[in-house]
């Protein structure tokens, strides 16, 4: 849906168009607002559901003496799924994602390391242990979430969302505009259920006759796997 339906859609279930005598939403002001909300909110519950939908990757080259970075490309990334030794030539390697607590257990004061083997994330800054003493083009690949536009919805809509879930935008920010009017929200949470379950039955389809399989430790995917029990779960 294009930001101008998505506009519609909602104005229709709050039952007010903006021609409306003393109307209280706004195409370009609060309503814009609610369904930039009510975007952010689809997006949190669809990211369990459907990861890959949101995820992209990025490089990091690193610079001697350097340990903190920010994604270029995407600055304003939601989380981050790994981070692996991407250099050309050479196997990939999983680096370890660690508590920034835990520093200490991993490197010394200062230590330096041409290869870093974890790192942590504060905020939206990605901290590379132990801290690279080498400059490497495109040392790391990282896999992050990324958001819908920083700025909110553009005027063609949502750039991923899938278009069985935009729906739910507007009945989300129509719930929304429904709290700020101290009216019943419910009738538009029960259509946000209703819809979600049902876009999650939908895209869960085509999984229901696969292999699931477990997926092994960071270690594991990172030496070998020695085939004993404790790599698979017997039971499922």
């Amino acid at each position: 849906m294009t930001l101008a339906e998505l506009v519609t859609t909602t104005r229709g279930l709050c039952n007010e168009i903006s021609t409306d005598s003393g109307a209280l939403l706004s195409d370009t002001g609060n309503l814009l607002e609610f369904l930039n909300d009510a975007q952010e909110q689809v997006l949190l519950d669809l990211i369990p559901i459907m990861p890959g939908q949101f995820t992209v990757t990025e490089n990091i080259t690193l610079i001697a003496g350097t340990q903190s970075y920010a994604l270029a490309t995407n600055p304003d990334f939601w989380q981050i799924w790994k981070i692996a030794k991407n250099v050309s030539g050479e196997p990939p390697r999983e680096l370890d994602p660690i508590d920034p607590l835990d520093e200490p257990y991993y490197t010394e004061v200062a230590e330096t390391d041409s290869e870093p083997t974890a790192y942590y994330v504060l905020g939206q800054t990605i901290y590379f242990v132990p801290i690279p003493s080498a400059s490497t083009t495109a040392y790391a690949k990282v896999w992050l979430v990324r958001p819908e536009a920083v700025t909110g919805l553009v005027t063609a809509g949502p750039s991923y969302i899938p278009k069985i879930a935009h729906r739910l935008i507007a009945y989300q920010a129509a719930a929304l505009i429904a709290t700020m009017l101290e009216k019943d929200p419910a009738p538009f949470i029960q259509l946000y259920a209703r819809r979600l379950s049902k876009v999650v039955e939908v895209w869960n389809a085509r999984l229901q006759n696969k292999i699931r399989t477990v997926r092994e430790s960071v270690a594991e995917r990172s030496a070998f796997n020695s085939g004993l029990s404790y790599d698979r779960d017997l039971d499922w």
